[in-house]
């Protein structure tokens, strides 16, 4: 117990000496995307509303909800494609305004109304995604980023991948 004590005592001491530990984020980015392989969709436009935390000032953990645009589907319908999932973001190399990003995450795609072909209405797929980026911090509590991701998803029987560019910002609140 006196462990426990003593620890949280450090951890409000570094808190009061603006030694944050966890900085706790926002953001939101605008996503383009390229499905490859089978179907008709070609391109998607949409945006990503981003939470996440950071660790140790180098490993972010963050939840994202990308929504995309209607696009035109097969059979002139159309669909409104959707995904969520949790990445993990480490700073590769931090040069202090700007930060070189790898990331890895794990997310489900789904695609909503449409006919994709004439027995699938909609569509879902668990799909691995990585990638690398950059972002600039113009101050403390700013990053501008933008990201590139290869999705792989577990079931090729609609797309064999998906390519990602994000361009967005973040906030971070200490």
């Amino acid at each position: 117990m006196k462990k426990l004590y003593l620890t949280l005592v450090a951890l409000l001491i570094s808190f009061n000496a603006n030694a944050f530990i966890i900085s706790p984020h926002v953001g939101l980015d605008y996503v383009s995307s390229t499905p490859n392989g089978y179907g008709d969709i070609d391109s998607l436009n949409g945006v990503s509303l981003n939470a996440g935390v950071k660790a140790l000032g180098f490993l972010s953990v963050e939840g994202y909800y990308q929504k995309y645009f209607s696009t035109s589907a097969s059979y002139n319908t159309k669909t409104k494609p959707a995904a969520y999932g949790i990445d993990l973001v480490a700073d590769t190399l931090n040069l202090g305004v700007v930060e070189l990003l790898t990331t890895v995450g794990y997310g489900k795609y789904t695609l909503d109304g449409g006919k994709l072909n004439k027995k699938l209405d909609d569509f879902e797929s668990s799909s691995y995604r990585a990638g690398f980026g950059v972002q600039f911090n113009p101050t403390d509590n700013i990053g501008i980023r933008a990201m590139y991701r290869y999705v792989f998803p577990e079931d090729d029987f609609f797309k064999k991948n998906v390519q990602e560019l994000t361009i967005g910002m973040r906030y971070y609140f200490f």
